[in-house]
């Protein structure tokens, strides 16, 4: 009777156990946190691209950044450029053949202190830009949507940097180049994110002005991607915080 008895204690305990292992599968592999991050979809802007002129300049794309209010035309650059009363983002140039990198400025006049205001609808132009010196901010926004000649593409997050005024528009014209950009890029960054990045991929950079370091300091901020590859997953990926998170504590 005793043995019946232990034979039917070891039965509960093993319908517990297994219980307990479900649960633990279905809420993450033993206790492991899933990634968070918000979907983000395409919002087509061919139209807007078409009927958009900005002071007799034509718009030649156009840009958003997940988690920010930064919905602008694209134009090519000019004289309206340096105004900073209108709306709207610039290029110097197409990148021509061989540069696999185009590189697009914003103005930045209310948000360069170095506590950078976020989720503030008045900000304009690139000034939510700087809502990615935050940390959560950075984990949960990852995509950037860059519309022109009709089709609409998704890059992702790379690397987000301080640089100096020498560093921030450089042309990379050959695979050595592209590579050192890649490199310096991910070594200047903020944050470690777990996205490959080669000299086949389409780089994309974004660049506003900041004082976050005062007169003397780096001033220009830098957001880097790479337009998804073909067949590539958006599933969100890893933010990981670098050492040179230090030098805006």
């Amino acid at each position: 009777m005793k043995k019946k008895n232990n034979f039917k204690i070891y039965g509960y305990a093993l319908v517990v156990f297994a219980a307990i292992l479900v649960f633990m599968m279905i809420w993450g592999t033993f206790g492991k946190k899933e990634v968070s991050f918000t979907p983000f979809n395409i919002e087509p802007r061919s139209s807007q691209i078409k009927n958009t002129m900005v002071e007799n300049a034509p718009a030649v794309g156009w840009i958003r950044v997940q988690g920010t209010n930064i919905d602008y035309p694209v134009i090519y650059e000019s004289w309206q450029a340096m105004k900073g009363d209108t709306d709207y983002t610039w290029v110097e140039h197409r990148p021509a053949e061989g540069e696999n990198r185009l590189v697009i400025y914003g103005h930045n006049i209310r948000n360069i202190s170095n506590q950078p205001l976020i989720n503030d609808d008045s900000l304009i132009r690139f000034e939510s830009l700087m809502s990615f010196v935050y940390e959560d901010f950075a984990k949960n926004n990852l995509y950037i949507q860059y519309s022109h000649d009709n089709q609409d593409d998704i890059y992702l997050i790379y690397a987000i940097g301080f640089v100096g005024d020498e560093e921030k528009g450089k042309v990379t014209e050959s695979s050595s180049e592209t590579l050192e950009y890649i490199r310096n890029a991910k070594e200047n960054s903020l944050y470690n994110y777990s996205v490959s990045v080669d000299e086949n991929d389409e780089l994309l950079s974004l660049i506003t002005c900041t004082r976050f370091f005062g007169l003397n300091g780096k001033k220009q901020f830098r957001v880097d991607a790479r337009k998804i590859r073909e067949n590539e997953k958006i599933d969100g990926y890893k933010v990981e915080k670098t050492a040179n998170y230090d030098i805006i504590k």
